[in-house]
C-alpha cells in the first residue's frame, strides 16, 4: 500500500469515526431533549457537588484560618452561598445582608464564620432555592430582560450565568489556597 492510499485510508476511517460520533450524539435523547434552563440546573448541580466536597474535605484545622484575611475557606464558602441567596431572589428588595449569621463576610473573625455543620445546612438550602428559581423559568423567561438585577447582564439568563461564573470563580480561589497549602484540592466538575 502507498503512503498516499493510507493516508486517504486514514482519513476515511476519521470521517467515518466522526460521522458515528455525531449520530450518537444528535440521537442520543439526553442531549436532543437539552433546553437551556435543563443545562443551567445541571452546571449548578455540578456547583453545588464541588462545594459539598469542600465542606466535607477540607479539614477542620484548615476551615477557618488562612495566612491572607480573604482567602480563608469557610469565608469565601459563605460569601458565594450568601450571593446565591441575594441572586435566586425575584429583586434585591428586602434583601438583608449577613441576615443568616449576623455577620459581615469581609469584617468577620474567623471565630465568628460558621461552622461546618452551619455551612452544610446553608448550602443544602441554597442548592434548593437556586434549584427551585431555575426550575420555574422556561427558556423564554431566561432570555427575557433583566431588570431586577441588571449589572449581572441584559436577561435572566445573564444573571445565572453571573452566579455560576461568581460561585467558580471563589471555587478557584478555594483551590488555589488549597494547592499553596499542599493539601488535596477539590476535583472539577
Amino acid at each position: 500500500m502507498s503512503t498516499s492510499s493510507t493516508t486517504i485510508s486514514i482519513c476515511i476511517l476519521h470521517i467515518k469515526q466522526k460521522q458515528k460520533t455525531k449520530s450518537t450524539y444528535t440521537t442520543n435523547s439526553n442531549y436532543t431533549n437539552m433546553t437551556i434552563r435543563k443545562s443551567l440546573v445541571d452546571a449548578f448541580k455540578r456547583n453545588w457537588n464541588m462545594y459539598q466536597d469542600a465542606v466535607q474535605n477540607i479539614p477542620d484545622e484548615h476551615w477557618k484560618t488562612g495566612d491572607i484575611e480573604y482567602l480563608i475557606p469557610a469565608q469565601l464558602v459563605y460569601h458565594v452561598l450568601e450571593c446565591a441567596d441575594f441572586y435566586s431572589n425575584p429583586t434585591p428588595k428586602g434583601f438583608v445582608w449577613g441576615h443568616r449569621f449576623n455577620i459581615n463576610w469581609q469584617k468577620v473573625t474567623p471565630e465568628q464564620l460558621p461552622t461546618k455543620e452551619q455551612t452544610n445546612t446553608y448550602l443544602e438550602e441554597m442548592m434548593k432555592k437556586v434549584d427551585s428559581w431555575l426550575q420555574g423559568l422556561s427558556d423564554s423567561d431566561l432570555l427575557s430582560p433583566e431588570k431586577a438585577f441588571p449589572h449581572t447582564g441584559k436577561t435572566t439568563l445573564g444573571r445565572a450565568l453571573y452566579l455560576l461564573a461568581h460561585c467558580r470563580q471563589h471555587m478557584g480561589e478555594i483551590n488555589a489556597e488549597l494547592r499553596r497549602r499542599e493539601l488535596p484540592r477539590i476535583k472539577w466538575q
